[in-house]
């Protein structure tokens, strides 16, 4: 029983680095969601407790977390997978560029919640989930931003490229496919004149 359909298995390996590295990124952030955020004793109990992204006081702020890394992912994966374009091809970058840095922000802001409870209660301690969620998200961010700066940069030449420049490139490149031209050594000089000859009689 075939998983996936072997063409969809073929796009996602040609991706780019940059792009595998991207969705690979926010999959993990999303998947952290679901690992210890925060643990101790909560409120003098002597049961050591666990929260993750998805309970405690900041759970709409763990699942807010998740859809929009999931969000991420899902404008990348759901066209190889055979279904339709979430979005236009030229927002792409923009919306996963906004996606990633709200999430960013999220995980910054619940962070900050859970560091000033560990300082109210001495037995609670923030755990690996939410520093592996925001590690992930800052990879993410950082990836999305170097994309979404490369295809800019790319339109901004497109807008401002010269018909011109084109023309003469393109003449240039068959100038230097073109078969060399062989040497031909000039004719050689003629002869210098010979001295005229002495014809007066000497007594």
């Amino acid at each position: 029983m075939k998983i996936m359909p072997s063409g969809t298995l073929k796009q996602i390996i040609r991706l780019d680095l940059e792009e595998k590295i991207l969705n690979g990124s926010a999959i993990l952030a999303a998947a952290s969601v679901f690992m210890p955020w925060l643990s101790g004793e909560w409120l003098g109990s002597d049961n050591v407790v666990s929260f993750s992204g998805f309970s405690f006081y900041t759970s709409f702020l763990g699942f807010a977390i998740f859809l929009l890394q999931l969000g991420i992912v899902v404008i990348t994966v759901v066209p190889l997978l055979g279904g339709p374009l979430l979005v236009k091809r030229r927002h792409k970058d923009s919306i996963r560029l906004l996606l990633s840095i709200q999430a960013t922000i999220l995980l910054l802001a619940t962070l900050t919640v859970l560091t000033h409870i560990t300082f109210d209660f001495a037995k609670m301690e923030v755990r690996y989930g939410i520093y592996i969620a925001l590690i992930t998200s800052l990879i993410t961010l950082f990836e999305i931003t170097v994309h979404y700066l490369g295809h800019r940069k790319m339109e901004l030449q497109e807008v401002f490229h010269h018909p011109e420049e084109t023309i003469d490139r393109e003449r240039m490149e068959h100038m230097e496919h073109k078969e060399p031209l062989r040497y031909v050594p000039p004719p050689p000089p003629p002869p210098a004149p010979s001295e005229p000859e002495d014809h007066r009689r000497y007594p």
